[in-house]
């Protein structure tokens, strides 16, 4: 009996071991895929940051995302065969491995679009394959806000209308803090994520005139010193700022002027140092609004940290407000709302 019971208590003594070593080894497991994970966002971050939904059907391996003219293809099941079949309405005009390093064949092939791939995946998480469309005429995204520009109402007689045109910091605004627009029914989000100041004055009709409002605010420049369209000076951008207060005057339209939000640096453009062309473009925008009787409207100052970059506990990432930054933000623009309506 007493050796049955030690043979018992070293079967336990076994068990517990052998499960302590299993869970340290899940332990180590599970924190080298986190870090795998980790490693891979930032790898591919260009593929996530200011993406938008695309048109395109969601396919069987993977999914896509899309900025301006790209797609970018997140392949998590990888074709045995190398085939990667992509939605026929694509435009594609080249696609790349690792973001242009390697150029891929695209072929219509038995009225499916091909693009050829390496037998092997070259990531165990998903590889992404980015797609280059042929540019469409649509340079500004004249087509986002089309119907629902349609559908919008024409305002009710006493309704004091704004319309905010924007960038991604206008756009994200419905989708992280959303309750604001909510709140405030006619406040009307005519924000599209990458544009440029050149972008958001060709759409200036369409999405602020013919809306009839009677104040908009005009957030722009950020994507301009980024270099999303190409360089471009500091002082072109603030005058695609000025011409669309000046199309907004000349509709007896209100304006309030916002301050470009500090940023450090660009994730999508890492060669450039955007702090100080952000302090010399709001310097003109400021004087501009102060010289032609504009509101203008300072983000810049209670947003900027002391490296000249967006507070960290205001920001999702160096440039985009997150909820907590767009809670600082409303009272703000809602007082120059108001102070605009009030202006003569």
């Amino acid at each position: 009996m007493k050796i049955v019971n030690k043979l018992i208590l070293i079967i336990a003594f076994a068990i517990v071991n052998l499960s302590t070593i299993y869970s340290q080894e899940n332990i180590e497991a599970q924190k080298s895929d986190n870090e795998k994970l980790t490693e891979w966002k930032k790898v591919n971050e260009e593929a996530f940051n200011d993406t938008l939904e695309n048109p395109f059907e969601k396919p069987n391996w993977g999914i896509y995302t899309k900025k301006d003219d790209i797609v970018y293809a997140h392949v998590y099941d990888w074709p045995s065969d190398g085939k990667l079949i992509i939605d026929r309405d694509m435009k594609v005009r080249t696609a790349y491995l690792d973001y242009g390093e390697k150029k891929l064949k695209t072929q219509l092939t038995d009225g499916n679009l091909i693009v050829f791939l390496p037998n092997e995946a070259p990531n165990e998480i998903a590889t992404i394959v980015k797609i280059v469309l042929t540019p469409t005429e649509d340079w500004a995204n004249l087509n986002r806000y089309r119907q629902a520009n349609t559908q919008l109402k024409a305002p009710a007689k006493k309704e004091q209308r704004v319309v905010f045109i924007g960038n991604s910091i206008t756009d994200n605004w419905t989708r992280d803090h959303g309750q604001f627009f909510e709140a405030n029914p006619s406040y009307v989000n005519r924000g599209i994520s990458g544009q440029t100041s050149a972008q958001m004055l060709l759409r200036f009709r369409p999405d602020v005139i013919e809306l009839k409002p009677k104040v908009v605010v005009i957030s722009a420049g950020t994507n301009d010193i980024a270099g999303n369209r190409g360089a471009i000076g500091i002082k072109r951008i603030a005058g695609n700022i000025f011409s669309m207060v000046e199309l907004a005057k000349a509709n007896k339209i209100k304006v309030v002027l916002a301050s470009v939000l500090p940023a450090s640096s660009y994730s999508w453009s890492p060669s450039v140092e955007p702090a100080d062309k952000i302090i010399e473009l709001n310097k003109l925008i400021k004087v501009y609004a102060s010289e032609n009787n504009v509101l203008y409207l300072d983000y810049y100052t209670p947003m900027v940290n002391k490296e000249k970059g967006l507070k960290k506990e205001l920001g999702r990432d160096t440039v985009h407000p997150n909820e907590r930054g767009y809670l600082l933000m409303e009272p703000l623009v809602k007082e120059a709302i108001t102070k605009a309506l009030k202006k003569k």
